[in-house]
């Protein structure tokens, strides 16, 4: 098991205490709820609250489970919390008299909960949204982080070593799916992956293949397909894979809470003419958006410029979905989380810096063939970028 190091969290802390204290007006404190974001800054997802002041020491409230907590945080001032009327107190003793202006995540804050809160600590409190800040402040990745996705990607490294002997015309796409799922696991991956947002489900993995795999899904992903029933409507389904047609598998490494997001193409036969147009298309594109992974480069700008050369290569008509159903993005930032900032789409301005973690993924959707792409996470480096996987590029041919 690997536990975020105490100078980690405690470096964390500073940075969103230095953040607090340079907004305006100053937020007096940041309760945070969200279990994604309190494991970030205090190493442990035990049921709690996290009350970071912009001055002074940290403090979790654990409901769920103590010892747990005091065992995988560094911490110092860990309490048991059994009732949030007991909250008003605990705000007190770290941010001081009232009146406070409290940060809170209201990105994924249900509003039920958020009523709640706003009746227990009464007037004299103002809530501010937290979840721009520290959306922010998990954007760049520590060397630490850059390790931990470095290892996620040997789990991806290893599901492509692995489909040479897996893939079958006997599976469908739905069980090749299933079979990548188990490998992965044994390979290291936790089981789960996590992804921000209202009504937003992740998979481990999806494999999409043929028409079936052209159909477009109602997720926020390129990649749709029939899935294996109405109520996952995403994915692989039970129509066997046909020889000579291109197999999309697109997975989420995880193997310590920290994601790698990596897709491939394979195939039982040969890739056709035109499919191996589109894939040479779609590698161009990615090394395309290589040549403008560095600091100072906004992403809007990066998704406008590939965009364009995808127009001017004659992609554009299944380029990251097919016409209607586009998704309007190239690209977006990974960590703790599938779906993090920035993301190459309209309206990310701010220039990428150093930390930046990105899944880059070019994706062209033909309505027989299905969908065709690579992808890759890459880095920000001082004057570049790193790719953080080490999984070759080439498709994986299987002979019928």
């Amino acid at each position: 098991m690997t536990a975020i190091p105490p100078d980690e969290i405690l470096g964390r802390i500073q940075k969103l205490q230095a953040l607090l204290s340079a907004s305006e007006p100053t937020i007096d404190v940041a309760l945070v709820l969200d279990q994604v974001n309190q494991y970030y800054l205090s190493g442990t997802i035990q049921s709690a609250h996290l009350l970071v002041p912009a001055e002074g020491e940290a403090t979790l409230l654990v409901r769920k489970v103590l010892e747990r907590a005091q065992e995988e945080s560094p911490i110092e001032n860990i309490k048991p919390f059994s009732s949030l009327k007991n909250l008003s107190a605990e705000l007190e003793l770290v941010a001081g008299p009232r009146p406070w202006r409290i940060g809170i995540e209201l990105d994924v804050l249900p509003a039920k909960t958020f009523s709640l809160y706003q009746k227990i600590l009464g007037d004299s409190v103002e809530f501010v949204d937290i979840s721009p800040t520290i959306a922010q402040l998990r954007s760049v990745k520590s060397s630490w982080e850059l390790e931990q996705i470095r290892t996620s990607a040997q789990i991806n490294q290893k599901l492509y070593e692995a489909m040479p002997e897996i893939l079958s015309p006997e599976l469908s796409t739905y069980e090749l799916q299933s079979v990548l799922n188990c490998r992965a696991c044994l390979f290291g991956h936790i089981g789960l992956v996590r992804m921000r947002g209202f009504n937003v489900d992740g998979l481990i993995g999806v494999v999409a293949s043929g028409p079936t795999g052209a159909e477009p899904g109602h997720s926020a992903f390129p990649i749709g397909g029939l899935g294996p029933h109405p109520s996952i409507a995403h994915g692989g389904d039970f129509n066997k894979i046909h020889v000579h047609t291109p197999v999309i598998f697109d997975y989420l490494a995880n193997q310590n809470g920290y994601h790698h997001d990596q897709t491939r193409m394979a195939v039982i036969g040969k890739l056709n003419a035109e499919a191996m147009k589109i894939f040479d298309g779609m590698q161009g594109l990615l090394r395309a958006v290589e040549a403008r992974l560095k600091p100072g480069k906004a992403p809007s700008e990066i998704y406008e410029e590939v965009l364009a050369l995808a127009e001017e290569r004659g992609l554009a008509e299944g380029f990251m979905g097919q016409p209607g159903y586009k998704v309007p993005f190239i690209g977006h930032a990974i960590g703790l989380e599938v779906n993090e900032t920035p993301v190459l789409a309209k309206k990310f301005d701010a220039p990428l810096v150093e930390g930046n973690v990105l899944a880059v993924e070019p994706k062209y959707t033909h309505p027989e063939l299905g969908v065709i792409g690579l992808e890759n996470t890459y880095a920000i480096t001082e004057d570049g970028f790193e790719n953080l996987g080490t999984a070759s590029e080439e498709v994986v041919q299987v002979k019928p």
